[in-house]
């Protein structure tokens, strides 16, 4: 798979793997911004904030996170595409 698309795949198989019937899903639209993702859960009101990342294929490099995301609380939400495996807060589960 070509470099830029990666990012784009990252970022669409996050969406699917955040998506359920309690919460809902905003996208930021302009490709650039330090949130991706913002989900919201219908029920009690409880947002959360992701900046979703491409990891590499063979090994993970976390990537820091700029200061208006630590103010904002947000979370790196990192996709490994070669080994169908996702990494968030620290936590690895397989997608």
């Amino acid at each position: 798979m070509k470099y830029y698309n990666r990012g784009i795949v990252a970022h669409l198989t996050a969406a699917i793997d955040l998506l359920d019937d309690d919460h809902l899903l905003f996208e930021n639209i302009q490709g650039q911004g330090p949130i991706d993702i913002v989900r919201i859960n219908i029920k009690t009101g409880e947002v959360e904030l992701y900046d979703v990342k491409c990891d590499d294929d063979k090994r993970h490099r976390k990537r820091y996170s700029s200061e208006i995301q630590k103010k904002l609380g947000v979370k790196n939400y990192y996709v490994n595409l070669h080994k169908r495996t996702k990494r968030v807060e620290g936590k690895v589960e397989k997608l």
